[in-house]
């Protein structure tokens, strides 16, 4: 979808929450709610996935390790984008509020799923065939203000600067061990998708059903 049909889109679905009834706003906050909750379900179940690992007896392992990684990017940013609206229509009937991730982590996740998750082979193949990056590359990462060095694939593993990555070091966004891309730190994400999951049960028990 280009740039002028999201606007679009985004237009008609604005003015339908200002014309929408109380009865629609509650019937698509209740199907909306059970869609985040997939979404966030899954993102989850990509962490597990990724820390029971598969081994790494065969290239195959290594693949899919790799793969799971780029997946539980998408399927987070899909439970982060129903989380948004979710707080949408929580405004539209009048209940205000806030869901997880922090709105820096949004933003981080959605930059690293857009460039490891969309368009990825181009820029890895330019990497490959140059040892540089592309300029969009360049360009988001100066927009975050995150120093870029290296692939923007890469994930540190086994060290952190406070010697353990304890749940008060990855609150914070602290924790080094799990950031990829110097970009976004998984450990802090996981532990905000599963803040979000208890709030998205609470959600569920007032308003689904209802």
């Amino acid at each position: 979808m280009g740039t002028r049909e999201l606007k679009l889109q985004r237009k008609l679905i604005a003015a339908a929450l200002v014309e929408a009834t109380d009865d629609q706003l509650r019937t698509a906050l209740d199907g909306t709610i059970g869609d985040t909750q997939a979404f966030c379900w899954a993102a989850l179940r990509q962490f597990e996935r990724k820390a029971a690992g598969v081994g790494f007896a065969s290239p195959q392992d290594y693949g899919l390790r790799y793969a799971d990684g780029h997946l539980l990017l998408v399927a987070a940013l899909e439970a982060v984008d129903h989380a948004g609206l979710l707080e949408r229509l929580l405004r539209a009937i009048g209940d205000p509020q806030e869901l997880p991730p922090s709105r820096l982590v949004r933003v981080r996740l959605r930059e690293a799923r857009n460039l490891l998750a969309e368009h990825r082979d181009e820029r890895v193949l330019y990497w490959r065939l140059t040892g540089q990056h592309t300029p969009h590359v360049i360009e988001r990462y100066q927009s975050l203000g995150v120093t870029l060095s290296g692939s923007i694939d890469s994930e540190v593993l086994g060290f952190s600067p406070y010697g353990i990555d304890d749940d008060e070091v990855i609150a914070a966004g602290l924790a080094a061990v799990g950031t990829i891309g110097g970009l976004l730190s998984l450990p802090q994400l996981r532990q905000e998708l599963l803040q979000l999951e208890k709030d998205l049960a609470a959600l569920a028990d007032r308003y689904q059903g209802r």
